[in-house]
């Protein structure tokens, strides 16, 4: 990566992703990355219009994604193309009164899609780009990864012979720490059958979605609908599965679902963060199916294979590293692998804007907040409201907004509950953040609180959320 226009693609593409084709056809196609320094990235837009609303809207959505592209954060501005270019367009008076469109048509951010059991059952979050092909191996992972190439072959195959039999391998369940490859392998399985067998159905969710869905279902009665849409699956894959212990009524359907998917010989694969024995207030039930099949652990990367991917994330962003420089950087950076890709983004882009050779002391100061868990503030408390944002279904301007509807302020609560948690920012503090005062800010975090001690599946999807916001 070493134009402005390599990033904007990337950042489109991020963007691309996150929202549906209309919204971004209409707000984010014609973006445009003027300038990019290290404190500060210009992007243009094709009218004054959108300049506004995006500014408004969609600002923070964009910073998260350069953020996602380049490895650190930088201030956003959004210009018009149509102002700096001299192009006139009348004004919304000079139009006759009929001509003028109202605001309440103007297109809004979409409803989450609800699935359809009816549809394909891929789940949308796939990302194509994660395949076995590009899982880089090593010792630490060659097991699972092996496992999972077993699985897909076998999975795919319309005929299920009996030499390609891995019954023995379900379920497949793969445990270890946060950021090792659990769900790039996931995603690397659905992809092999994808192309194998594109009949074969599929459903890949967190279980932190699983739990979403079931309380969407109870409240709408529409409990038949949920159950068709995951016992009718081919390959059912959790992730994050340690997040329905505790949950008795998620761990009641998920036992149903996953004894008619294993009496059926569909295939089941689990990931968590610990083996199932370690997984605390799991039913005993569950953990015994759990540990019918195959168990697969990743651990952290070894020097070896750290080198390896510091090396093949270098050669993907077109950036030269000397091998003195990815043997500092294998040595320092030893936690996981997003950790990895995280500090080589961030090398790439301070060499690509300063113009700087890759050196050792340059990656000295790029990895030091990396290094030692250290994050900005600032940039934790947007991490924070982004994924609030994204799980509750929410626009960040919404949260950071004026809004008092229901569904924004509980959002808005959410967020100063989990800042307070988090970081060492005082309520007076988070009170700038939101435009409010000390006591609203501390009436938030009571009231989410005490909905935490009242409500074990509100206090399970916050707690959720920060364990990602930590990982």
């Amino acid at each position: 990566m070493n134009t402005l226009k390599d990033i904007e693609s990337s950042v489109l593409e991020q963007l691309k992703r996150q929202f549906a084709p209309t919204i971004y056809e209409l707000w984010f196609k014609s973006l445009q990355l003027v300038s990019l320094d290290g404190n500060t990235a210009v992007f243009s837009t094709d009218s004054n219009f959108k300049q506004d609303l995006i500014s408004a809207r969609h600002a923070e959505s964009i910073k998260a994604a350069l953020r996602e592209v380049i490895g650190f954060e930088v201030g956003i501005v959004i210009e018009s193309r149509e102002e700096r270019d001299g192009f006139v367009i009348p004004k919304m008076e000079d139009k006759p009164e009929e001509e003028k469109p109202s605001r309440h048509i103007l297109p809004d951010e979409p409803e989450p899609k609800k699935i359809d059991p009816e549809e394909a059952i891929e789940s949308s979050s796939i990302v194509d780009e994660y395949t076995f092909e590009n899982f880089i191996e090593g010792e630490s992972n060659r097991f699972a990864l092996a496992a999972c190439r077993a699985v897909a072959l076998y999975s795919s195959s319309p005929d299920k012979s009996d030499e390609m039999d891995v019954s023995t391998y379900n379920p497949l369940f793969i445990y270890g720490p946060s950021g090792v490859g659990k769900t790039h392998l996931l995603f690397a399985v659905t992809n092999e059958i994808k192309k194998r067998n594109p009949k074969c159905k599929i459903v890949y969710k967190k279980s932190e979605e699983f739990t979403n869905e079931l309380i969407e279902s109870l409240k709408n009665g529409t409990q038949d609908r949920f159950r068709q849409h995951y016992r009718n699956a081919d390959v059912l894959l959790i992730d994050d599965v340690q997040f329905i212990a505790g949950k008795e009524s998620t761990q009641e359907e998920f036992f149903h679902t996953f004894s008619t998917l294993y009496e059926n010989g569909k295939q089941i694969i689990l990931t968590s963060d610990r083996p199932p024995k370690d997984i605390k207030t799991l039913e005993d039930r569950l953990l015994t199916r759990f540990i019918w099949g195959l168990l697969a652990d990743i651990q952290p990367p070894s020097f070896e294979l750290r080198t390896a991917i510091i090396n093949k994330k270098a050669e993907n962003l077109k950036i030269s590293i000397p091998g003195e420089v990815v043997e500092y950087l294998a040595t320092k950076l030893q936690n996981n692998i997003r950790q990895i890709e995280g500090s080589i983004k961030r090398i790439a882009a301070i060499s690509l804007l300063t113009g700087s050779p890759v050196t050792t002391d340059l990656c000295r100061r790029a990895i030091l907040d990396i290094q030692s868990g250290n994050e900005p503030v600032d940039v934790t408390v947007d991490r924070i409201i982004t994924l609030v944002s994204k799980r509750l279904s929410i626009p960040v301007g919404d949260i950071r907004s004026k809004q008092r509807t229901a569904n924004v302020v509980n959002a808005r609560h959410v967020s100063i509950y989990m800042i307070r948690q988090l970081t060492d920012v005082t309520f007076n503090t988070i009170g700038e953040i939101f435009g409010r005062d000390h006591s609203t800010i501390m009436a938030a975090f009571r009231r989410v609180e005490s909905m935490m001690t009242t409500d074990p599946e509100f206090a399970a999807l916050v707690n959720g959320m920060m364990e990602e916001i930590r990982n």
